[in-house]
Parts: C-alpha cells; structure tokens; sequence
C-alpha cells in the first residue's frame, strides 16, 4: 500500500510548475556551405524575464540558426521545414552581428530528425538536422532538480530549462538551468548524462 501510495503522488507531481520556457530539443546538420542548428521546447507567450510565469499556457516553438560559409547581409534566404508531419516556411531573418540568419515558426519539433529545404540565389539547398538528444541524457525536471540542489533558489522565481551547446570550449551539450527572480538571476550549467555541475553563479 505504501508503495502505491508513493507512486500516485509522484504521478500528481507538477514537473513545469514555474517553469517560462522548456527547450528540450537540439539539432544540427551541415553541408553546401551551411551549417544549421535547431532548438525546440516550450515557453511563455509573453517572453520576459520578470521573475514570473505570464499565463497557464506555454507556446510551442522551433527556432532554426542558419551559418553561411560566406556571410552577405544583403542575402534574402527563405526556408521550408518539414517536421513531425507538418510543413513550414518563411523568409528568414539576418543578424548582422552574429553573422547568421534566423527563423521560428509555432510547433515543438520532436523527431528524431527533419529536413529543412534553404533558397538562396536561385539556388537550392537540402539540410536533414539529426537530434542530438540521446538516450542516457537526463531530462528537463531531472536537470531543474539538481539545479535546484547546487544552488537552492529561494523567493519567488521563473525556471528556464534548456539544452544548449556547452559554452566552456567542451564538446556535447549541457543544460543550462536559470532561476530569474525580479531582481536577477542564477544560472547552473549541468552534464546532460550525469547532472555534474559544470558552473554556476
């Protein structure tokens, strides 16, 4: 009975309670001149970093990085993304300090892999972006719990949860887990596999 017990409370658990955005897809491809990088999760539809979570509905996005060999800011770069059975397209947007182009479109990609179709130029590009999530990495609550741990947050607090590209000069991914509070915040930067932190502040 005891343990039964256990088990439903876990089930009631809450894992995204204060939680403002949940990034848990990571994926990357690169060829013809291109390199592209996608992330995909879950966030407020009002994004800001204000301590709180703004509605009880978080919206679904897919944000895709796009890295010319040879960057020209002039370049009007459109794209089309197959994935998870849906298509999407647009023009994509240039940052003209990053030396990149950007485009997001509304759905929470979580295949294995997707295609994204690049016209430049009269000419045409296909990229298929492999995930990068494998299976011994922990999960979003996982990596919030042991953030949680290292740095015990305390007040009231918005949790973003994303999986990145680690930015110490490593190879792989790590989660990177902040608590923002109105007055600021603290980061965790974890093994995806192990939960080890990495850094934090």
């Amino acid at each position: 009975m005891t343990v039964v017990t256990i088990v439903l409370c876990s089930c009631g658990t809450d894992t995204m309670k204060d939680v403002s955005e949940r990034r848990s897809g990571y994926y990357t491809a690169a060829g013809d001149g291109y390199t592209l990088t996608a992330v995909s999760g879950v966030r407020e539809q009002s994004f800001a970093a204000d301590g709180k979570v703004q509605g009880d509905k978080l919206k679904p996005y897919t944000l895709i990085t796009l890295v010319p060999t040879e960057f020209d800011i002039d370049a009007v770069i459109t794209y089309t993304a197959e994935a998870d059975g849906c298509t999407f397209g647009g023009t994509m947007i240039v940052h003209p300090f990053a030396a990149s182009f950007s485009a997001e479109f509304e759905h929470e990609t979580k295949a294995k892999e997707f295609t994204v179709t690049i016209k430049c130029g009269g000419n045409t590009t296909v990229l298929t972006l492999q995930s990068q999530i494998t299976g011994d990495m922990i999960t979003y609550d996982r990596a919030i719990s042991a953030a949680k741990t290292a740095v015990h947050p305390k007040g009231e607090y918005e949790i973003r949860a994303r999986i990145i590209k680690n930015p110490l000069g490593a190879d792989g991914l790590c989660w990177h887990i902040s608590f923002i509070t109105a007055d600021g915040n603290t980061g965790v930067l974890l093994d995806p596999v192990t939960a080890k932190v990495i850094a934090k502040k």
